[in-house]
């Protein structure tokens, strides 16, 4: 519920009584559960973090590179996540706690990108500064889609630019290096 209001309506939304008048339980039975706004802002952060955290974690028996490129690029344009996580960067300009723990996930999505170009054949190095480039990319694309929405109904999709990316970055490596 607080990741809902957060995502429609920004930090400033998340407040114990919005949200217990929306569950129809009263402000006191609310305080059971958090200590107060800061508890209830610091669950709801540690949800996002956990959630995001997981989203990274394919698992299954050695899942290709492949799948797990499409799985990043699928998660991270997920309709239903793109507003969650510009509330987050927005909430996160204004709280430096925030900031460090947005970028926390953002340094763990950027490993796992640079892990999967690695796998495909790119250098460590050219790995994790193409995986910088990709972070970079993803979240232009999420800001965007959300402050236009013509963009996000015709425009490329995340998968299209990603994928773009990853060509451009494979032609640009010594013949020697290149992926495949």
């Amino acid at each position: 519920m607080a990741l809902a209001k957060l995502s429609q309506e920004g930090v400033d939304a998340v407040r114990v009584e919005v949200l217990a008048r929306n569950l129809g339980v009263s402000k006191g039975s609310f305080y059971w559960h958090f200590r107060d706004r800061q508890d209830l802002l610091d669950q709801t952060l540690a949800h996002w973090e956990q959630r995001e955290l997981a989203s990274l974690d394919i698992g299954g028996d050695a899942p290709t590179a492949a799948t797990r490129w499409a799985h990043i690029v699928e998660t991270t344009a997920d309709p239903s996540r793109i507003q969650l996580e510009a509330s987050v960067r927005s909430w996160a300009r204004r709280d430096e706690h925030v900031a460090r723990r947005v970028a926390g996930v953002e340094l763990k999505k950027a490993t796992v990108i640079a892990n999967i170009l690695d796998d495909v054949g790119f250098t460590r190095q050219a790995a994790q500064a193409w995986s910088e480039v990709a972070l970079l990319l993803c979240l232009g694309w999420l800001d965007r889609a959300t402050r236009d929405r013509q963009f996000l109904l015709a425009g490329p999709s995340l998968g299209d630019f990603l994928s773009e990316l990853v060509l451009a970055a494979s032609s640009r490596l010594p013949s020697a290096e290149r992926p495949g």
